[in-house]
């Protein structure tokens, strides 16, 4: 584990070594067992660096929480506030947006239900007219012929 210290630019202090804890107790009989190069031991180091970072324990939503600790407390601020306004943007056009739909389904509804039935009533009532003023003037037609041939039969 490694101990942080802050350094102030304005003060002239000595920088204290971080002191570096491993992580699990070194067994010296595997030590003894197995002896280790300078080259190993190198390698060694690099990977007990590694093995500091990574925890298997450690879920994603722990290594998003951590990450806040990079940005800025301004900047996290400002992130946050425009995160909220555009949420709250949202919203308020969804609410919106579902109350002029509301509005408009109920006004066709109750309007213009009713305004189509009264268009094609009339539509079938001037359909009706049509056809009795053809069979009228059918039946004139055949009535005026027939008046021809008795007037003609009678001269």
């Amino acid at each position: 584990m490694v101990e942080l210290t802050e350094i102030n630019d304005d003060e002239n202090v000595p920088v204290q070594e971080p002191q570096v804890v491993p992580a699990e107790p070194v067994n010296t009989e595997e030590k003894d067992l197995f002896p280790v190069s300078k080259k190993d031991e190198s390698d060694e180091s690099d990977d007990s660096d590694f093995d500091d970072d990574f925890d298997e324990n450690e879920t994603l939503l722990d290594r998003v929480i951590a990450l806040k600790e990079i940005i800025p407390p301004k900047q996290r601020q400002c992130i946050v506030e425009s995160y909220n306004s555009t949420t709250s943007f949202v919203k308020t056009v969804f609410a919106k947006g579902g109350s002029l739909t509301w509005a408009l389904t109920t006004s066709a509804l109750l309007l213009g239900v009713p305004l189509s039935l009264s268009i094609l009533s009339e539509q079938q009532l001037i359909e009706m007219e049509k056809t009795f003023d053809l069979q009228k003037g059918a039946n004139d037609l055949l009535g005026q012929t027939e008046e021809a041939k008795v007037a003609d039969a009678t001269v």
